[in-house]
């Protein structure tokens, strides 16, 4: 479920990017949810090894790296916030996070009518 909200929320910053031009902080701000949406389906394309997503997803990490800003024309920058957002949305449709096995606890042993 978070790695849908995370993947959400990082497509809805790149849309904004893609029709408003922001200055400041709020430029930094979207540069900050977009880059660590990508390191998080980074991580999650590495725990599931696919590592072609990976790579795909190089390009949204190091051009809206808020620490080295890449800066462009407004047309370079159009064309990748709009190969950021069909890599989102490729991964919202194709990345799914590997299922983890839940911890067993001790509320979930069956009772033996001993004590602990």
């Amino acid at each position: 479920m978070y790695s849908i909200i995370v993947k959400s929320i990082s497509l809805a910053a790149l849309v904004l990017a893609a029709f408003v031009t922001l200055r400041g902080i709020p430029q930094i701000l979207l540069q900050l949810l977009v880059c660590g949406g990508a390191l998080f389906v980074m991580m999650e394309a590495v725990r599931n090894r696919k590592y072609i997503w990976v790579a795909g997803f190089a390009l949204p990490f190091l051009s809206f790296n808020p620490v080295f800003p890449l800066v462009l024309s407004r047309s370079a920058s159009l064309a990748i916030v709009f190969l950021c957002a069909l890599a989102f949305l490729g991964s919202l449709r194709y990345l799914r996070p590997k299922l983890r096995m839940s911890l067993a606890s001790i509320t979930d042993l069956p009772s033996r009518g001993e004590s602990l």
